[in-house]
């Protein structure tokens, strides 16, 4: 409110103060101009009598100066008056160039001298120094009283300015600050039970609407981001529980009586053996997962000739499987990015395929250029997954039936590695059905 009525206050003042040198300046060329012609009289009149000396006298009425402005041309030296169209001016000195404002109070016995002139000194004919003063009287110049008047106008001015700026300034903060204050209080009780609650809008589409859609999205992006950490929580407890409580039962089981019994034993250790190992890799992988989301694992990029990768896990994937038929394209197109991250990633898929289609299952792997793309494929006969589960099959922990079982090695983190290692190499990873069945993925990378 203050910076307003002072910034109006400021305007008007800066407003004044500019025309004012306007009209000095335009006043000081009109004193300039009638002493110029003041001079060129008193150089004809030299050698004339009527104007003497000794008493002074007017310059006739052919001057062309205006009639509002007095002279007084008097001899510097002696301080004689040569002439004078106002006997009540004083001498008045030399302005040196430029007009100035002279003041006298009480100078006549009902007032006082407040007069503008411009004074400039000559040497005439007669070789005597003068001196020609043009004078503006401000008590009677309308312009010099407008200007004297108008700082009482503005600061009158001021009051009802201040207070209708103050009005407006209050309409204007309530209505702003009002869905403001709403937001402040919707988001004050927001907490991570209630994220879905979302922040009340105006409904104009403004900056203030926009504020709380940017809010909202937040806390939308934050209880999804909780959900998750919830889930995978739950998740991790649930897949480190089975395999501690079967360590933890064959361990009593030992203690009470197996040990006695060399083959009940060798079971139950073979049994802890093989819950440490699935506990190891669980933790193995969770680890690898958050090396590379945190960028501490960097791929380091090669050429890799994709045909070559390809050959080189069929021939590993003999080994490990040697029922499974994995054929492949022979191709030259090469790639670059980290080939051990890349052979990772379709280590996990074939493997998938693997454990869900079954030891005798058959593999294709295919790679082409389309688009701007290298587009990676690999695909298997098998059941394929559910509607259902499709979506969710790179979620950590994320088995397509539902009771979790573990009827089927692994850990449910094989795919959300795949995903985060395609993330590190700035690919995208896809899952599909195959027709008329089977279970199929698409690795694309952009082609630099």
């Amino acid at each position: 409110m203050f910076i307003m009525t002072g910034s109006v206050v400021f305007l008007a003042i800066s407003f004044l103060l500019f025309t004012r040198s306007i009209v000095e300046k335009s006043q000081e060329e009109e004193l300039k101009k009638a002493e110029d012609r003041i001079f060129e009289k008193m150089e004809q009149y030299d050698h004339d009598d009527s104007v003497t000396p000794k008493f002074g006298g007017t310059l006739g009425s052919n001057l062309e100066i205006p009639y509002y402005l007095t002279y007084i041309v008097y001899d510097s030296d002696s301080y004689t008056l040569l002439a004078t169209n106002d006997p009540f001016l004083p001498f008045l000195p030399n302005t040196n160039k430029k007009a100035r404002h002279y003041f006298q109070k009480d100078y006549f016995f009902d007032g006082d001298l407040d007069i503008l002139y411009y004074a400039e000194p000559h040497t005439n004919n007669k070789n005597h120094n003068i001196i020609i003063a043009v004078v503006l009287n401000i008590d009677n110049n309308q312009a010099s009283a407008l200007f004297a008047s108008l700082p009482r106008a503005i600061l009158s001015m001021a009051i009802p300015i201040l207070f209708i700026s103050f009005m407006l300034a209050l309409f204007l903060t309530k209505k702003t600050i009002k869905p403001v204050a709403k937001i402040t209080k919707a988001a004050q009780s927001v907490t991570i039970e209630n994220l879905s609650d979302l922040l009340p809008m105006t409904g104009y589409d403004d900056e203030i609407d926009e504020l709380s859609k940017t809010f909202n999205s937040l806390f939308l992006r934050l209880k999804q981001d909780f959900e998750r950490e919830r889930q995978f929580s739950s998740d991790v407890s649930h897949e480190l529980n089975t395999p501690l409580t079967v360590i933890s039962g064959q361990a009593n089981l030992l203690l009470r009586w197996g040990k006695k019994d060399p083959k009940q034993l060798e079971t139950s250790l073979n049994a802890i053996k093989t819950e440490a190992k699935t506990m190891q890799a669980i933790i193995a992988n969770l680890l690898q997962i958050s090396r590379v989301e945190s960028g501490r694992i960097k791929p380091q990029i090669s050429e890799v000739v994709i045909g070559g990768l390809f050959s080189w896990l069929a021939e590993e994937f003999k080994a490990v499987a040697p029922d499974a038929k994995i054929n492949f394209d022979i191709t030259d197109i090469t790639l670059r990015t980290d080939s051990e991250m890349l052979h990772q990633i379709l280590t996990v898929i074939i493997s998938n395929s693997i454990k869900y289609a079954g030891e005798n299952c058959s593999i294709h792997l295919h790679a082409e250029k389309r688009d701007g793309l290298v587009l990676i494929e690999q695909s298997d006969d098998g059941p394929g997954f559910t509607e259902e589960s499709l979506p969710h099959i790179f979620q950590r922990f994320y088995r397509a039936d539902e009771s979790h079982s573990r009827k089927i090695a692994g850990s449910g983190l094989g795919l959300a590695i795949a995903r985060t290692l395609c993330n590190a190499l700035g690919a995208k990873i896809k899952a599909r059905n195959m027709i008329p069945h089977g279970a199929g993925f698409t690795i694309e990378f952009p082609d630099d």
